[in-house]
């Protein structure tokens, strides 16, 4: 595989390039909001309880949408589905801001927050079926690192302005999203350059194709028991991890939001180096990834101040930068084309199943035992998953250099 700079790549894909820089500004918005929902809960009576029932509701929300809308992807065209998406999740921003603005309540807050992120996963579940469709297998590993570059971005600009604009009111932070969300639309009204739609096919998916595929493939139930343990762990620390750091380190949130844009250097080491090691250290970036997360976590529950908090999200961000590439080539070098919408959704729901679970177990241990209680949990469910993690690593083969990916049993 020859090299190719982002310019070549953007050259060659324009509808990729459009779709990344729609994402961008998508990805923004929702990490706005989603800091100014959970810096918002830990201002009700009870935050522990208030930021559990949020993050709670909000990944129900997610969760149960994700399959319904890969399944439409397969279907009718995700470019339709992205602007729908964008525009309602817009609507919805707003909903928060300015009801909650004035009349502030749990259950409004639980209802909104659970109808922003349905309609804000549509552009998720539909711009992961775009890239396997329009990008040449051998371009994939290059081409999901690029649109990996997101993460680290998104994260220095969104969290960063986040905690800056929530000192001047948070309707403002939702205001500036749901704008933000709204523009993002603008890099997919048109169609020049689009793919020829010979994926297209006659007869519609059956609506349970995607679970099919996983059930079928040994390789995508051992990727889903591996990312379904980790994901478990990790929610126990994204419940909470916003009132620790404001209660127990003692930090604001302009600091958190400095802290969050600051990690963003392990991101951008994870993408720098992931499609070199994916060729030639798949097994290892396998079994390493989920080791990073936990030890992440496990800095940052030392409580050590700001030094603490950057330097294990560091860890963190490496972590799952690698781990995001895996997951995401073998699932898109595994899967058929016409049902990739489909068996992506499938897996999201499976992955993610557990995380409403773990985001309300939080809230529990949080009530009863504080926030670092949870922090411990986190980084050791992290690291149990590293069992499983191995399991798929021994089972996974890839060759990068013909675009193949073999499994002892496929």
């Amino acid at each position: 595989m020859t090299k190719q700079n982002v310019w070549e790549l953007a050259n060659r894909y324009p509808l990729v390039w459009r779709l990344w820089v729609s994402r961008l500004l998508t990805a923004n918005a929702d990490g706005i909001g989603q800091f100014s929902i959970q810096w918002l809960a830990t201002t009700f009576p009870n935050p522990a309880f208030a930021l559990a029932y949020a993050n709670t509701f909000g990944s129900l929300g997610s969760v149960l949408s994700s399959y319904l809308f890969g399944w439409l992807s397969d279907n009718i065209s995700p470019i339709f589905l992205m602007v729908a998406g964008n525009l309602v999740g817009a609507i919805f921003t707003i909903g928060i801001g300015l009801l909650l603005h004035s009349h502030r309540s749990i259950s409004l807050l639980l209802i909104l927050v659970f109808l922003w992120n349905v309609f804000t996963a549509v552009t998720r579940a539909a711009s992961r079926s775009i890239v396997p469709r329009t990008v040449n297998q051998t371009d994939l590993p290059r081409v999901n690192a690029w649109m990996g570059t997101i993460q680290p971005i998104q994260q220095f600009l969104a969290k960063g302005f986040a905690g800056i604009i929530i000192a001047t009111g948070l309707v403002h932070a939702f205001l500036a999203a749901a704008i933000v969300m709204m523009i993002s639309t603008i890099p997919l009204l048109t169609k020049r350059g689009y793919p020829e739609t010979t994926h297209r096919h006659a007869k519609a998916t059956h609506i349970l194709s995607g679970f099919g595929i996983v059930w079928s493939n040994r390789q995508l139930r051992q990727m889903v028991v591996y990312t379904s343990v980790q994901n478990f762990g990790f929610s126990f620390f994204l419940g909470e991890y916003v009132l620790y750091l404001k209660e127990s380190v003692h930090l604001s949130a302009t600091q958190i939001g400095f802290g969050l844009s600051a990690a963003t250097f392990g991101t951008v080491f994870s993408l720098t180096f992931g499609p070199r090691l994916l060729q030639k250290r798949m097994q290892w970036l396998i079994v390493s990834s989920p080791m990073l997360i936990a030890a992440g976590i496990a800095v940052i529950s030392m409580g050590r101040g700001m030094l603490g908090f950057i330097s294990g999200l560091l860890l963190l961000e490496l972590g799952s930068g690698f781990a995001n590439q895996t997951v995401a080539l073998i699932r898109q070098r595994t899967v058929p084309i016409e049902i990739m919408g489909s068996a992506t959704g499938a897996l999201t729901l499976c992955h993610s199943i557990l995380v409403p679970i773990a985001m309300a177990l939080a809230g529990l241990v949080a009530v009863n035992f504080g926030t670092g209680a949870t922090m411990q949990i986190a980084w050791i469910v992290v690291l149990l998953s590293v069992c499983f993690a191995w399991t798929l690593s021994q089972s996974t083969k890839i060759r990068l250099q013909d675009g193949q990916l073999t499994s002892h049993s496929l």
